[in-house]
């Protein structure tokens, strides 16, 4: 992607903070344990005193209740209903608040409750809610101590079918972005997820529900949008710990956790860097993107590996196509991972390296590339092949963004003419020349970064002297 001299920033997976994922796991645990008994106050209430009573003195007694029970969290209701024909209990605008996290839902719908398990002495929530569907409006859901929000518009979860569907979910900053950056002393990278439809098929709420771990057949993510913006006008952090890596972040994951195939379909990811405050960002992109995930999870057999296939279009002008197999067992950091990129104008590349790399592409077209690396006990080996002509690069000032100076002349003259190889195609024996590909894991390498430097290290031996 850059062919600078430093190395680029690269797009990592949303991580929630420690104390966020507490937070969220915290609630997870608070909403199944103590719905069982809001929902078995508010039908004995509703059945032997209708609606008029039931929020004018149910409602009250089922908040407290509900506070004693949970030391820290706050449950507040708005109007309750309940149609006995129908067997349908609804909630609106319901707030739901931890000292770590609030959710707040417009309006919940809960039908097909067991309500006679629920009479029994500590009922099990696989009987009362074996048969049971939730659909949910307008939830928001923020983590301030993260400094993000969750956003669905709505939610549809059926328990006997095993489905959970959300519609137009959103994940970002709760202030913006200079409030989020303002937060960080540090470089961070703010990320912005919007999804138009996610669908869960195959999901074990029984398993869910007693605690014992997440299971699903499949994850099916629609027209997905992704946006990470990195701002390199703050000081990177000091190194403390290596990031972990995908089979070292699954193994941290307590519970056990399987999605046997995750998909995704026109989806867009935008890489964005700044350079200053409130400054135009180095922008590269991928549209059409179209990914499929299997084996995800973190109780593997001993010879499981994860599957990823996916593509998209770099900066709309050139198809990258990657496969990647990486086996979730091994005690230290293996996997292969090839792929393609289709022909392209090189050119098309500035709006990245302008201003993250402070080089200009002046001129070059790549016909097609390949590559192939290898990846054991964290060395990378492999190799890249590319047919090319007539590249040119250009070194511009770093303050002003240009081409002018003396210095930068000598530079870009330099870098064309004793280090850069203009163009790269088949001899008369069809041999072709191969870029090598020899890197080793640093210490302060994130899985994508990782991936990254290893491919550059071979497209910099190819196309330099």
């Amino acid at each position: 992607m850059s062919p600078g001299a430093a190395r680029p920033e690269t797009v990592r997976r949303p991580v929630v903070a420690p104390g966020a994922r507490r937070s969220l796991w915290r609630l997870s645990a608070y909403l199944g344990g103590g719905l069982a008994g809001v929902v078995l106050a508010v039908a004995v209430l509703g059945l032997a005193f209708g609606n008029t009573i039931l929020n004018g003195y149910g409602k009250g007694r089922i908040e407290r209740a509900f506070s004693a029970a949970h030391p820290g969290c706050t449950l507040h209701l708005g109007e309750l209903d309940y149609a006995v024909g129908a067997d349908r209990l609804v909630a609106h605008a319901v707030t739901f608040a931890t000292t770590n996290a609030t959710l707040r839902i417009a309006e919940i719908s809960l039908t097909g409750v067991r309500w006679v398990a629920l009479l029994r002495r500590a009922p099990a929530l696989t009987d009362v809610f074996a048969q049971s569907r939730v659909e949910a409006t307008h939830l928001e859901l923020a983590f301030p101590n993260a400094h993000y929000g969750i956003r669905c518009a709505r939610l549809e979860a059926a328990v006997p079918e095993g489905e959970l569907v959300l519609g137009e979910a959103e994940l970002r900053p709760l202030d913006g972005d200079e409030a989020f950056f303002a937060a960080h002393a540090f470089r961070a990278t703010r990320f912005h997820l919007v999804i138009a439809e996610g669908r869960v098929s195959g999901l074990a709420y029984g398993a869910l529900l007693q605690g014992h771990g997440y299971r699903a057949s499949s994850v099916q993510l629609s027209h997905p949008s992704l946006e990470a913006l990195v701002n390199r006008d703050q000081p990177l952090k000091a190194f403390v710990k290596s990031p972990l890596m995908v089979h070292e972040a699954l193994a941290a994951i307590r519970p056990p956790f399987q999605v046997d195939s995750v998909s995704i379909t026109h989806g867009n990811i935008r890489y964005c860097v700044r350079m200053a405050a409130g400054a135009y960002p180095a922008v590269l992109t991928f549209g059409n993107v179209s990914a499929s995930v299997e084996g995800l999870a973190n109780r593997p057999e001993a010879a499981a590996a994860i599957q990823v296939q996916a593509q998209g279009d770099l900066m709309e002008a050139g198809t990258l196509k990657v496969l990647m197999s990486i086996p979730t067992t091994p005690a230290d950091l293996s996997l292969h991972y090839s792929g393609s990129l289709g022909a392209m104008d090189l050119t098309r590349l500035n709006d990245f390296l302008d201003i993250a790399q402070h080089v200009r592409v002046k001129s070059g077209s790549a016909r097609e590339a390949a590559f192939a690396i290898e990846v054991t006990a964290g060395q990378a080996r492999g190799w890249v092949r590319a047919t090319y002509e007539d590249l040119g690069v250009a070194v511009l000032d770093a303050h002003t963004g240009t081409e002018q100076g003396f210095d930068n002349r000598v530079t870009s003259f330099l870098a064309n003419v004793l280090k850069v190889r203009n163009a790269n195609a088949p001899d008369a024996s069809g041999s072709i020349r191969e870029g090598k590909v020899d890197y080793r894991r640093a210490p302060e390498d994130g899985f994508l970064e990782f991936v990254w430097s290893a491919l550059w290290s071979g497209v910099r031996d190819l196309i330099t002297h």
